[in-house]
């Protein structure tokens, strides 16, 4: 029956989609039609359930009245057969009940715990929309037992946590799921239900929206007063319902808040799991210093000692010692760690620091919390902890303590960061047929001590803006304490609100962007303002960078800030130092509006250069017998850069291929089909066309972007090919894999880099995969997202040429990208790295591990790497993700050192090397394989000078003097 049901449950679905001829217009109709589904369970008293039955050992399901013989069966509902068939077909889970659920389902690595996810996301739609699909059902008695609940969770968490693997690599996820599920002695999630609660109420109550950000924002027993006031004052008007919400409100604070701190901590330290021997010292600490929560205007104090630093201390030695701890009370420690987060949450706002030093200190041991709570991984706050570049007692060096109080403010994110990375995969899915679960990770980070870490860390930034002199200049409700500058600019746009689902086809170039997560494939804009910044070198933030759009990171409260003034223009503008100024239209002063009315009159393009172009050169060459000299001449610099780094770096470079530029414009040179036009006469014409529209051009260009992907190859090529393969790469073309990058004459340019413009396609096997890819390339740069790059940028864009390089593939274990200079400290002998797992790594927007090399031989991490998945390149060709843990940097201490030792290397070789344009820095790409570098490309690194020297921005950096030396006992 069961089977029957799901396959017509896909037919329904499947009929809804009948017309479509894309998969992904199939798959938006499927959407479309369970949101549709998912609404009518809304309604339906029994919810997601068909009905109430017993659930016997033996696998017999029996009527509710029939209990099963042997009197060990459980009791619940049983799932419609479409939401059992979901379940099955889509791995899509809406049942809250979990007893009778297989551990191995549950706690599943190859789904990395997909079950469990979705179990807290229901949790959370349950509250945040009023039931979701339990709305009626809460009524449904029987549907879920508690007793049964509890002890599954309690019999399931055990069992989970006997595995070493919980304690240490995955205990972020283990220590999510002792917060969720049910269980004896369970922390009670009461702070994700009074947000919850309060959410829905001033959804419909505007009057309580002020009690409503005050409880999200700043959570505190005085609360509780409030909110009874508001209730007595606005009672009588209120319909049932939300009365009924009220009270759920008042019992949820009352319980949160009624007993004591020292109480709650009392009981927490009461427990005989804490006196396990490893972990008691922690505890004595706490009891010795707990008296001090109970004062409002707490201050350390060595005779008194500091709870929150023994809370801190506490948590984190609860995560360390949790492995070697005896297995029984594994359990009870984390339910423990929870509650003492909880205090801690409570009673931090009682810390009111004096001084710099302070201040410092309480954000310190906040990070602490934060990696005991797993919100960072243990050896991210041992990298965090280990840079301490001051003295409490003396003047320290103002650069360092700077560099410090920054890596605070990113603690913060590092933290945001494991939420969104653990349940991203399931907020996807979800939100295809319901758009509230996006906000679960706001809430889950805000009813965590994320959300106090996140305020002493803005009040930390704006100390130390404030002692630098940089001040910024937004709008009198957007706060300044979360504002990160990337990239220098300035821009004057409509600023428009990047939705999760939207199209980049919808993106404008003349507009100011504001986006939660930065796509790795953004079209030209003017302006950037994001929460996830990708890292400092990936391709969209070097695009950014080199083509002086100003670029923003920003807090979630900042972007909802901002989100208000969508639709508006403002002038965006971030100065080589970090200040950044955000006014509307009508705050521009005079001279603000003449000036982006000047820039738009005057926005430089860059030259292709074709003056040296040879397109002679038809036949294919070796890498091996290029050189720096012929960039530009026979192909594009990442091929002849590469030739120059195999010849001065011959260990570090395997030998390749590369199609010159004459050898596309040969093939170019052929008939084009169903016309009388070349495809080169074709595409010159195109772009030429004055009265041609940018619709029209991009649609002529479709045109001839897919007869390129078809064109026959010129005879004799494939057997060139081919015998170059045996001779290269020691194998016939289809027996080796390799990677097929496009590198076009545009990425010679001095001022402008081409960086993930083009196509790169990677571990290519099968012989006629290889064909196809190579059109493939060759047809990239007339994309409409390349198109428009260039086409803004570009005084002659029908002169870009695609050469080919095509390399043997290495899968490398670890690879990303290293700027030989520090971006963010703007010292020029620093180093910028960003890597990922597997290969392909940082250069498309990934969450990658990236690190500040100083010069005084510091490694100051900026964040560690949040993808969960990495990308390997099997030897039979193509490509998979494989799931990876984040308990481990990417980067060892050898390879950062071996790191350093090459930069000095290249700035001692190529500058003065004939064809290196400049003396740096550069841009290098390269990986590890079996612990040695593989070296993938070199080129210069581009920065558009012309947005850092504007007088405007120049102007705005005149009041900033960082002083020399700082105390830390200066008074805030």
């Amino acid at each position: 029956m069961t089977r029957h049901i799901c396959v017509s449950f896909t037919i329904i679905l499947v009929c809804a989609c009948l017309g479509q001829s894309r998969a992904a217009g199939v798959q938006s109709v499927w959407n479309q039609a369970l949101a549709q589904k998912i609404e009518t369970l809304k309604d339906d008293p029994r919810g997601p359930f068909q009905e109430i039955n017993w659930f016997c050992p033996d696998g017999k399901i029996l009527p509710a009245k029939t209990p099963c013989p042997s009197g060990e069966g459980i009791q619940h509902g049983q799932l419609k057969s479409w939401v059992s068939a979901l379940e099955q077909e889509k791995g899509i889970y809406l049942n809250t009940v979990l007893a009778g659920t297989s551990p191995d389902l549950a706690w599943d690595a190859e789904t990395r715990y997909s079950r469990l996810k979705q179990y807290a996301l229901l949790q959370y739609l349950i509250g945040a929309d009023d039931g979701w699909i339990y709305r009626k059902a809460r009524f449904y008695r029987g549907a879920v037992q508690a007793e049964d609940e509890d002890k599954w969770g309690g019999q399931f968490l055990n069992r989970i946590l006997a595995s070493p693997a919980a304690c240490t690599k995955n205990y972020f996820p283990a220590r999510e799921a002792c917060r969720v599920i049910p269980h004896v002695n369970r922390n009670k999630n009461r702070r994700q239900s009074i947000r919850s609660v309060s959410k829905a109420i001033a959804e419909t109550d505007p009057g309580f929206m002020t009690l409503r950000i005050k409880i999200h924002g700043q959570p505190e027993p005085g609360d509780l007063e409030m909110v009874k006031k508001y209730f007595d004052e606005n009672g009588d008007r209120m319909d049932t319902h939300q009365a009924e919400r009220f009270k759920t409100l008042i019992r949820d604070l009352d319980a949160e808040y009624k007993v004591l701190p020292v109480d709650l901590l009392n009981a927490i330290l009461d427990r005989g799991s804490l006196k396990n021997a490893r972990i008691s010292p922690a505890v004595a600490r706490l009891n010795a210093s707990k008296n001090a929560l109970g004062s409002l205007t707490f201050a350390p104090d060595e005779s008194a000692g500091n709870p929150y630093a023994d809370m801190a201390d506490l948590l984190l030695t609860i995560r360390k010692q949790l492995p070697g701890a005896p297995k029984n009370i594994r359990l009870p420690l984390l339910d423990a760690s929870l509650e003492l987060e909880n205090v801690m949450m409570m009673t931090i706002s009682n810390w009111q620091p004096r001084t710099l030093g302070e201040l410092l200190n309480k954000n310190i041991v906040l990070a602490k919390a934060v990696a005991g709570c797993g919100y960072i991984e243990s050896w991210e706050w041992d990298t965090f902890n280990a840079y301490q570049p001051f003295s409490p007692d003396k003047e320290n060096d103002f650069t360092g303590v700077r560099l410090k109080m920054e890596q605070v403010r990113r603690v913060v994110d590092w933290g945001s960061a494991m939420v969104t990375a653990v349940y991203g995969p399931e907020i996807s899915l979800f939100s295809t047929f319901t758009t509230k679960v996006r906000g679960f990770c706001d809430d889950r980070i805000r009813s965590s001590i994320l959300l106090p870490f996140g305020q002493s860390a803005g009040a930390l930034s704006q100390a130390v803006q404030s002692i630098s002199g940089i001040t910024h200049m937004v709008p009198d409700d957007v706060d300044t304490g979360g504002l990160r500058a990337m990239n220098p600019g300035l821009a004057f746009g409509t600023i428009s609100l990047v939705d999760e689902g939207r199209k980049n086809s919808e993106i404008d170039s003349e507009n100011i962007y504001l986006f939660r997560h930065l796509p790795s494939d953004l079209k030209p804009v003017a302006g950037v303002i994001s929460v996830t910044e990708g890292n400092p070198v990936s391709h969209v933030q070097l695009l950014a960078r080199n083509l002086g759009i100003p670029n923003v990171a920003v807090t979630d409260k900042i972007f909802d800030q901002l989100s208000a003034l969508a639709g508006q223009k403002i002038l965006l503008a971030v100065s080589q130092r970090g200040r950044v100024v955000i006014k509307t239209q009508a705050q521009m002063t005079p001279q603000e509006k003449d000036l982006v009315t000047q820039k738009k009159r005057s926005a430089a393009l860059f030259t292709v250069p074709v003056d040296r172009i040879n397109l002679e050169q038809v036949h294919p060459v070796l890498l091996s017998n290029t050189r720096s000299k012929d960039s530009g001449q026979i192909c594009g610099p990442k091929a002849a850069n590469l030739g120059q780094l195999k010849f001065q770096f011959p260990g570090t470079v395997g030998e390749g291929i590369i199609l010159p530029f004459g050898v596309f414009k040969k093939h170019m040179d052929q008939p084009m089909p169903g016309g009388n036009d070349t495809y080169w006469q074709y595409l010159t014409r195109v772009l030429s066309a004055p009265d041609q529209d940018e619709a029209g051009r991009i649609a002529a260009l479709a045109s001839l972007h897919a007869a390129i992907k078809t064109m026959p190859f010129l005879p004799g090529f494939e057997k060139e090919l081919n015998n170059l393969f045996k001779t290269a790469l020691g194998s016939e073309l289809g027996e080796v894999p390799v990677f097929i990058r496009s590198d076009t004459n545009m990425e010679d340019i001095k001022e402008f880099t081409g960086a993930g413009l083009n196509l790169t396609l990677f571990n290519i096997r099968e012989k006629q995969g290889i064909l196809d890819g190579i059109r493939e390339v060759w047809a990239s740069p007339y994309t409409q997202r390349s198109y428009l790059w260039r086409q803004r940028y570009l005084s002659n864009p029908a002169n870009v040429f695609p050469s080919i390089l095509i390399l043997p593939s290495v899968n490398v274990q670890r690879s990303g990208v290293i700027i030989t200079s520090g971006i963010l400290s703007g010292n020029p002998e620093d180093i910028t790295v960003a890597f990922s797992r597997g290969v392909g790594g940082a250069v498309d927007g990934q969450t990658a591990e990236s690190f500040l090399l100083t010069a005084k031989a510091q490694d100051i991490m900026i964040q560690p790497a949040r993808e969960t998945k990495s990308t390997m390149a099997p030897p039979q060709g193509g490509v998979f993700k494989t799931w990876v843990d984040l308990d481990a940097p990417v980067l060892s201490d050898l390879d950062r050192k071996k790191i350093r030792e090459f930069v000095a290397t290249v700035r001692n070789i190529l500058p003065g090397t004939p064809g290196i344009e400049g003396h740096g820095p550069f841009d290098i790409e390269l990986g590890f394989l079996n612990n040695e570098i593989r070296l993938f490309q070199i080129r210069p690194f581009m920065e558009n000078k012309r947005a850092a020297t504007t007088n405007y921005l120049l102007r705005l950096d005149m009041g900033i003097k960082e002083p020399g030396t700082i105390s830390l006992e200066r008074r805030l």
